[in-house]
This record gives C-alpha cells, structure tokens and sequence, in this order.
C-alpha cells in the first residue's frame, strides 16, 4: 500500500482494499474505479487498480493506471516499481519508451532511475547476478555440466564453490538446478529460495525457478517466479517463452501473446517460442497468426517438431480448410505414436467437422481409453452424439465426475457434458446441477464486466451516430458481395448459413471475423473513437478491398460467401459502404431459448465471456437490441431479420423468403441443406446435418425455475412478455 500522505480517505476506497483482502478482483475493481471516477486524483486507488489488472494478467490495461498515478504523485518510487513491472509485462515500445521519457524528468532518488533505466534502456537480456568473489571459469564449468546433464558432478563442485564462497547466488542457483535434475525437488526448492535472498536482483534465479515449477506442472506457482524474471530483464528471451508456456497452461493466452511476440521480435527462430505463440494465437481464435507460427517453427527446425507441435499445426490447418494436411500430419504422429491422445481427439474432431459422425466416434472412443480424465473429450464427442436414457456414457461421465483428483477445467468440461447427456435422456431435473457447476468453473478463470460490454456499445453507437449513410459518397467500389449472417450465438445463425450456402453459387465462409475485426480498427482505439462521419471515402473503400483480400486469400476457388460473424450487427452500416454489394440477414430466436442454448455451451476461450452468468446474459441480449434497432432507425432496407421460431415452424415459406432476401433464385438443394458436405466447425456441427426440427423451440419452459433471474430482467426491459 501507499503511504496515506498519497491521497485523501474514501469510503469507497475503504471497501475496495476489503474486498482485495479478500481476493474479490472483480468487486474491489469496481470500487476503485468508482473513486478515480469521482477523485481523478486519488493516487492509491489508481495505483490499486493497477495491481488488480497486474493480479489478473491484465498487465498492458494495467499501464494507464500506475502512468496516472505518478503524474499526481511524481515521488512515489513504488508506483515507478510498479509501473515499470506494467512495462516489463505488457508493454510495447512505444509505452517503455514513454515511461522512460517521464522517468528522465521524475523526482525520485537517482539510483532508482538509473537501475530502472538499465533495464529497459540498454535492452539486457539478462541481470548481472552476483558471484560472491567465485571465479568466473569454475561458474562456467558448473553451467557446463548443467548443460550435459551430469547432475551429480555438478551438484557435488557447486556444494565445493560454496563451501569457499556462501554467498554466491549464482553457485547456490545452479545448486538448486542439479538437484532438481536429479529429483531432489525439496533440496532444490530451498537454494532456489536462498538464491533470491542472496541477491534479490538476479532475474536467471527466478526464471530456473519457474521453469523447475513448471516441469512440476505448477504452472500458477511458475508463473509468479517468471514474471518476476520478466521484470527484471524484460527482453531475456528464454524468460519470455517460459512465462508465455505457463500463462498459456493457465489460460491467459492474450497476456502471452504480447510476451511471445516480444520473445519473436528478440529472437526470432526461437522454436519453442513460436510453438508456445502459435499455441496462444489457437487459444483466441487468431487462427491465420497461429498457422503462421506453427509452420514458421517447423521450417526452422526443418520439420523436427514434437508430436504436439505436429498436432496443434493439423488443428490449424484444419481451420484453413487443408484437412487433408490436417490429416496427414496427424497420422504421421500415429503411425509414430499410434496411443497419442491428443492426435487421436484431433482426428475425431476433424471427422466429426465433416459430419462422418461414426468414424469420429472410434476415435472418441479410443481417446477415452487413453485420456480417461480429459473432461474435453466428453463434451466434444457429446455435441454429436444423443444419449437415450441407460446411455453406458452418463453412468461413465457420473462416475469420473466424483473423482477428487480431476482439474477444474476437466470438471467444467465433464459438467457440461454431463448436462448435455442428461437432457437428451430427459433426466432435466438434474441438468442445471451440472449446468450451475459448468458455469460457475467458467466464471473463475473469467474477470468479466457488463460494464465493459455498455461501453462498447456505447462507443460504437457514438461513432456510427449523425451520419447520412444512404447519400455517402463512394469510391473504388468493390465488387466483393458477401453474405453476412449475423445475430446472438446459439440463434440459428449457423442453420441460416447452411441453408444459404447450400445454394449452388455460394461457399460457406464459417465465422470469419475480419470484418468486424477491420471496422473496430478503423472507427476506435483503445477509448478513443473516430466517428465514421470524418472518415475519408478512401479509408472506407480500403476496408472493403482489405476483406476482399482475405476473402480471396482463404477461399480462391469461391466466387461468393456466406460470412456468419457473430457480431457484424455491430458495424453493418460501415460494412455495407464498405462493401455495397454485400447482403446482412439477422437472425432473431426467442431470447430464453437463446440463452439458455448459451448457457448450456463453452466457447472458445476468450469469446463470449458473458454467457456463463445468467444475468449477464439478460444483460448483453438487451445490448444486442439496442444495436439492431440502432440500424433499423438509420438504414432499414440494409438488413434482413430471419426469426428462427418461425423458420422452423415453416421451412420452406421461410426459407424461400431467406433466398430471396439474398438476391438469390431458389433451388431445393436450400432446403436440403442437412445433405450439405460443408464443413462445419459450431457448436451446431450435429444438428446443422439433420433436417429442421422444432424440438428446441420454447425449451426454456422445462427450466424457468432455474432462469428466473434472466427471465426477471429481460421481462423487465420488454424483450419478453409471456
């Protein structure tokens, strides 16, 4: 904590070191913010969201907080501490070289400026630890045996260079080292700890610390010594790559991104580095970047890559449509490794995307065997097979699910499974057990505020608001005419897009992103906007050519595509100058069964984050009204609204009233789009294969009990009325 001199008593200030004490992020976040909201210049609370954002790997968000802190409190040497470890986790160059700006004129003692400029300013690698006075060759000597392996040897010289020099950090490290290569993990964890004391600037200390906890699969506990290591010479590249490994293994793949990215720039054939960044990309969807690395590490290692390797390269290529790549390298590691879980539930995933439902369930079945506490596997292989009452697979589920020993990420995915399985059987009076279970799992890896999303909306509307797009000017217009179908997750969005692009002249583009990916860039930075009102005509036309580009890039062969970005509903009016030929059809369901349907379901990490709390969900649908209606009062005759209750009800009246909305002529194959061979790649891989069905209409009847709180919310904002 500050000192109380830094900044005036406030209740509210109060309650957030309480609810910090207490571990509640979330909350004491708020509480934070809301005093800087009403006491720009109370230091501490700014300080203190800072050390919140850090807690929660949030390390670049963190920099504006600890930045304003030293404007009003320029002295504070903690705050350039923690300031400069902000930069070390989570900055650019553009944010170290700002913080050194402001650290050249900062009234603080001179050795702290100048030991903070050492790191960051002379780029070092590494610390200069210390020796204790042992000579420089014998330390070489030790680090060579490390190197070789000859644990033993180097545990018995290093224990003799002590003996002569006890306060050698450097001899009592690589100490630690040799006996953690040896097992003798408590000897090891002890001289680790005496390393620190020793010198406590040693940044090679905490970053072998981190990696024997690691190897250890403590990967929280690592993570706390590599960051350390990081902050202190926040461009040693195997530092970098090991504290990337470890958030990567705790799900913070955006905080490793920025890491690994730094560790490319540095170094840029470091192979487990570019495996560790392609790993982070996979994990937040950025699927082109991950492929990128993945193939850039295996050319450098001149296709000597592990069998995980090979296997996240054929998850990638799978999501560039080269399953028959995806497949050839996974049976390359199965031929090597025929029990290799992992390449085995790749290949049941890929099966199970192209609809070869049976073949897919072999593998399952065989993944099962070999991974049996490996809770993915279940909820996978659940989205495409329907249980019936005595199903052998929930007894299985029930059973490994009262097992102390499985991960919280294992249980999370079993509970949803679980649910899955249950409700197909009929059993719904014990679905939301392992629903609530599901969710909650979820919702502790997940530091998620609706506040955020209102900020979002109300960002973007403030940019796309008093502007005339019907008479916009237009130049270089491009020829590309997509079809976008759009609207809330588990809506009917991917039913839509397989009945569309079932038409002859259509490809089905799957959940591109690049369009709303483009059209935030363009309009907003960080809290920034730049209302599309002062665009130039030039700036819109190069967004269309840019999405053209990709298009064309991902899909050479396809003359037009069906394009279902969720959330292109957010920006269709820019898109639509963008793109003049391009069509948008927004999917509307009944709000309770489509949270429900979200609430059921895991997305991908690092989307969605809302949907594993019922309130949120009310909450967010209510945001994705107020969009539509956004651009129903500005440009109404720019979008088409599909209601899947009615779709379903009448499929073919329906259906032909979708086509036609598409600027397309009919043919049957629309309505005989469960015979598609598309691939397909949502949650709605099964049921997008079987012909339209009203079984999911009003499901949420069998669970309002359990959703009153999101019914209560959205009756109250008139979403619902009944």
């Amino acid at each position: 904590m500050l000192s109380p001199s830094l900044s005036a008593a406030a209740p509210d200030y109060e309650k957030g070191v309480e609810l910090l004490s207490k571990r509640e992020f979330e909350a004491a976040l708020k509480e934070f913010r809301g005093v800087v909201a009403t006491k720009p210049d109370h230091a501490e609370a700014h300080v203190q969201i800072g050390r919140i954002l850090l807690a929660v790997n949030r390390a670049t968000a963190a920099i504006g907080s600890f930045a304003k802190a030293s404007k009003i409190k320029p002295s504070a040497k903690l705050i350039w501490h923690a300031w400069a470890e902000a930069i070390a986790l989570g900055g650019d160059d553009a944010e170290r070289d700002f913080f050194l700006n402001a650290l050249k004129s900062a009234p603080v003692d001179p050795g702290l400026r100048v030991r903070l400029q050492d790191r960051f300013g002379s780029m070092r690698k590494a610390s200069h630890p210390n020796i204790g006075g042992a000579p420089r060759n014998a330390i070489n000597g030790l680090v060579s045996l490390v190197k070789s392996q000859k644990f033993a040897r180097a545990e018995n010289e290093a224990k003799k260079l002590i003996a002569t020099h006890p306060k050698s950090a450097v001899a009592v490290s690589i100490l630690a080292t040799a006996q953690a290569g040896q097992g003798k993990d408590d000897l090891a964890h002890a001289n680790y700890k005496k390393a620190f004391k020793l010198d406590p600037a040693y940044s090679e200390v905490y970053e072998n610390y981190g990696r024997f906890l690691l190897s250890r699969n403590m990967p929280l506990e690592a993570a706390s010594n590599l960051k350390k290591a990081v902050t202190l010479s926040p461009d040693m590249v195997s530092a970098l790559v090991s504290l990337g490994a470890a958030l990567n293994q705790t799900s913070e793949h955006r905080s490793a991104i920025v890491l690994l990215e730094r560790a490319r720039e540095n170094d840029p054939k470091d192979i487990q580095g570019l495996i560790e960044l392609g790993n982070a990309y996979l994990r937040t969807n950025a699927h082109k970047e991950a492929l990128e690395a993945y193939e850039t590490a295996r050319v450098f290692s001149k296709d000597q890559v592990s069998h995980d390797h090979r296997v996240s390269l054929a998850q990638m290529q799978m999501k560039f449509d080269q399953d028959a790549n995806a497949l050839k390298n996974l049976d390359l590691v199965l031929k090597d490794a025929p029990e290799f879980a992992p390449a085995i539930s790749a290949k049941a995933g890929i099966l199970q995307s192209q609809g070869q439902f049976a073949e897919a369930r072999e593998y399952f079945a065989r993944a099962f065997e070999l991974d049996p506490t490996n809770g993915e596997n279940y909820r996978l292989y659940l989205a495409s097979h329907k249980s019936k009452p005595g199903d052998p697979i929930i007894e299985r589920m029930q059973k490994l699910y009262k097992t102390a020993e499985l991960t919280d990420v294992n249980r999370m995915n079993l509970a949803f499974a679980i649910a899955k399985a249950l409700e197909d059987s009929k059993e719904f009076e014990n679905v939301f057990r392992y629903l609530n279970e599901a969710n909650a799992l979820l919702r502790k890896s997940v530091l998620y505020n609706i506040q955020k999303r209102y900020s979002e909306v109300k960002l973007f509307k403030e940019a796309y608001i008093n502007f005339d797009y019907i008479s916009a000017p237009q130049l270089n217009i491009c020829e590309a005419a997509p079809i976008f179908v759009t609207g809330m997750p588990r809506s009917g969005t991917t039913l839509v897009e397989q009945i569309i692009a079932s038409h002859s002249t259509m490809t089905s583009g799957g959940e591109l992103g690049i369009g709303s990916r483009l059209s935030s860039k363009l309009i907003a930075d960080s809290n920034s906007i730049h209302p599309v009102r002062d665009l130039k005509p030039a700036e819109i036309s190069q967004l269309g050519t840019d999405y053209a580009k990709y298009v064309a890039e991902r899909f050479p062969e396809a003359s037009r595509i069906t394009d279902k970005s969720i959330k292109s509903y957010m920006h269709m009016g820019l898109l639509k100058l963008a793109l003049p030929k391009a069509r948008f059809i927004v999917v509307r369901r009944d709000p309770r069964d489509t949270l429900l349907s979200m609430y059921k379901n895991k997305f991908p990490e690092g989307t969605h984050s809302y949907a594993y709390d019922l309130k949120d969900l009310a909450h967010y649908y209510g945001t994705f009204v107020e969009m539509v209606d956004f651009w129903r009062e500005r440009v109404p005759d720019w979008f088409y609204e599909v209601n899947y209750d009615e779709l379903v009800s009448n499929p073919e009246e329906e259906s032909r009233k979708l086509i036609d909305a598409c600027g397309l002529d009919w043919e049957d194959a629309c309505l005989n789009f469960h015979e598609n061979k598309n691939k397909v790649q949502t949650l709605s891989l099964y049921q997008v294969r079987q012909p339209i069905t009203k079984a999911s209409v009003k499901g949420w009847k069998r669970y309002e009990k359990e959703l009153e709180p999101m019914i209560e919310i959205l009756r109250k904002d008139g979403h619902v009325t009944d």
